[in-house]
């Protein structure tokens, strides 16, 4: 059994994620952060302590290493060169395709981990730029249009912080 720290710490991670609004550029990397944070407090919970049948074990793993690494890659993407809708299609390709596993409720914890990376990542696609010919009125609360070859520009703090996402979503640093 897992120290009931690591469950505060996954929820901790959900309600800061609640608490944040706003999709800029700084919003966009702090969701990027969260989704990361929050594969980091799912693994530890996959051990063979776990209880965790091999199959589903597995699942999760493959799960976590696939996020892990497409969080890496919209890092690079971000911080890459290329227009807002250029980069909003490669970072959408990276995480198609990555499924979260249904884990049963027997397994809270490991579920609720999970649960809340998937949330986290689907909270960071979605403050992405979308292309939208819809009015604001319209479009999906926290949709941003994109601007045809329009190119954020990042700050070297904004750089910094996606270098760091990519070394802990690929090494599990810090």
């Amino acid at each position: 059994m897992r120290p009931k720290h690591t469950f505060a710490a996954a929820t901790l991670v959900v309600v800061a994620a609640v608490a944040f609004s706003g999709c800029g550029t700084n919003q966009v990397i702090t969701n990027l952060e969260l989704a990361v944070d929050a594969v980091q407090v799912a693994l530890p919970l996959i051990g063979p302590a776990a209880g965790l049948p091999a199959d589903l074990q597995g699942q999760i793993q493959t799960y976590l290493g696939a996020t892990s690494q497409a969080i890496g890659k919209a890092s690079d993407i971000l911080s890459g060169p290329g227009d807002d809708a250029a980069k909003a299609a490669q970072i959408t390709a990276a995480f198609a395709g990555i499924a979260a596993p249904i884990v049963p409720v027997k397994y809270q914890g490991i579920a609720t981990a999970v649960q809340q990376v998937a949330v986290l990542v689907s909270k960071f696609l979605a403050g992405l730029p979308s292309p939208s010919t819809q009015p604001i009125a319209v479009r999906a609360p926290g949709s941003h249009p994109i601007v045809p070859g329009q190119t954020t520009k990042l700050s070297a703090s904004d750089l910094s912080r996606l270098a760091a996402i990519k070394q802990k979503a690929l090494t599990g640093k810090h």
